[in-house]
């Protein structure tokens, strides 16, 4: 038993002796290497997840700054070309309805702007329209007086340039010169509805294919490439703008292809019909 009892008692003795050696030479340099290849794996595999994240939410972020461009030009569009032809000095005088907030009527705009690639000598509702440009007369800012409105494409920016009609010299007064309202605006589209026949542009054509020609309210739809430029004869049948906006993206995303143009930018195109209310 005592012979046991020594011989567990030296086991034990060697095996705390092996531990102390052990911990004082510490991890060796293959043991160290190894622990440093799994480390890299693991820190590569994060970096690679991160960067990945990084580019998505670059794209989306700039995807959404793309649309959010293009729907603020629209919408400026929009609301001011739904409002050509509304022209507070041309609205008859009422004595018992005073129009707000200037009861007094003053001279409405007999001649348009002097100058400008639209001018005929004509004050009309709709002074310009073509395929990429349109100018109209509208009160835009409700303040009672009225003002040449022209939407055009300088380049990739959307523009707006505004002329202020002065009630007491009944002159146009300066341009505002054109204002950018969005820019990376890849094109800028304008489609024209006329009325037709007897009710509007008389050609006697079945313009829409409904039931022949000179039935009451049919519409013409202008094609530039067909029916050549819109003169002022024309201009004042107009009763709908469609408009047609494609922006593009302001960087490349090194992973999309463009199906049609073949580039690496994301491009959104957005379309709006206005009906063109204070026209009949």
């Amino acid at each position: 038993m005592r012979i046991l009892f020594a011989i567990e008692k030296r086991r034990g003795a060697l095996m705390k002796t092996n531990a102390r050696k052990n911990r004082e030479q510490g991890i060796s340099l293959v043991e160290l290497m190894i622990v440093t290849a799994l480390l890299g794996l693991v820190m590569a595999g994060i970096y690679n997840m991160f960067v990945h994240q990084q580019k998505s939410y670059a794209v989306q972020d700039n995807v959404s700054s793309m649309q959010q461009n293009a729907r603020v030009g629209l919408e400026y569009m929009v609301k001011h070309i739904r409002m050509a032809g509304y022209i507070p000095e041309s609205i008859p005088f009422d004595p018992d309805d005073p129009p707000v907030p200037a009861p007094l009527k003053s001279t409405p705009p007999l001649a348009d702007v002097a100058g400008q690639p639209f001018t005929d000598g004509n004050s009309e509702a709709v002074e310009e329209a073509t395929a990429h440009s349109i100018t109209f007369l509208a009160d835009i800012d409700n303040d009672a007086r009225t003002e040449t409105v022209r939407y055009a494409l300088n380049g990739t920016d959307l523009t707006m340039e505004v002329w202020r009609w002065n009630a007491s010299t009944s002159t146009w007064g300066n341009s505002t010169g054109p204002q950018i309202i969005a820019q990376e605006i890849e094109n800028l589209v304008f489609t024209y509805a006329l009325l037709a026949d007897d009710h509007g542009l008389n050609n006697d054509i079945d313009d829409d294919g409904n039931e022949g020609a000179d039935e009451e309210g049919e519409i013409k739809i202008w094609n530039f490439a067909t029916d050549g430029v819109l003169g002022s004869a024309e201009r004042r049948h107009i009763r709908q703008v469609s408009v047609n906006l494609t922006v593009r993206s302001a960087t490349r995303d090194p992973v999309y292809r463009d199906p049609v143009v073949g580039d690496s930018y994301r491009r959104r195109t957005l379309t709006s019909n206005i009906n063109l209310r204070n026209i009949t």
